[in-house]
């Protein structure tokens, strides 16, 4: 059997800013308040998640430097240190009915509880950060709409939601961002 020759990419194929796709499953904590029949202040719907998400500004990676004195010179070295991430910012377009906003709303009120100010506790103690956090997932895209790099954003919870206004004046959809903290980011080439 002869060897398969290998697909050379054209050098002036660039990746585009616009070919992306971002997957954020339920945490733990949310499914079990999931429902998609029912509105309530007291339930989420699973499918809020589907929210038209048309940015995400994805993270440096930065190993640090360490300037270390040496013979009258000051060699710089790697830390062989990664940097803590900053939050990632999504911006997306709420919906209707506002489920997307109130989800992840929800979310944050489940790590922070707004009617008694303080953190949610499971019988005999706090309940595990496992609960609160999912692994979000950005693919980018190629041309044809196939995956072809992941980043795993590891144990993901939302941190703020960004404010947005009602206007008289404007008759476009209502745009708004949130922003999420994670523990480690993962790249795979697909």
């Amino acid at each position: 059997m002869a060897d398969t020759p290998q697909v050379q990419q054209s050098v002036l194929n660039k990746a585009r800013g616009d070919k992306f796709r971002v997957v954020i499953p339920l945490p733990k904590i949310l499914k079990n308040k999931a429902t998609r029949l029912v509105r309530s202040i007291d339930l989420v719907n699973k499918d809020a998640l589907d929210f038209s998400i048309y940015a995400i500004s994805m993270p440096d990676v930065t190993v640090e430097r360490e300037d270390v004195k040496f013979g009258g010179q000051t060699p710089r070295v790697s830390s062989f240190a990664r940097k803590a991430f900053d939050p990632v910012k999504i911006k997306y377009v709420l919906d209707n009915e506002f489920n997307n906003y109130w989800l992840l709303y929800s979310w944050l009120n489940l790590i922070h509880e707004e009617r008694t100010g303080l953190v949610p506790t499971a019988k005999g103690g706090r309940i595990s950060e496992a609960e609160y956090n999912t692994n979000i997932k950005v693919f980018g895209l190629d041309e044809y709409n196939k995956p072809k790099i992941e980043w795993t954003f590891v144990s993901a919870v939302p941190t703020s939601i960004g404010d947005f206004e009602f206007n008289y004046q404007e008759a476009h959809e209502i745009e708004s961002t949130f922003e999420f903290q994670f523990h480690q980011l993962l790249v795979k080439i697909l």
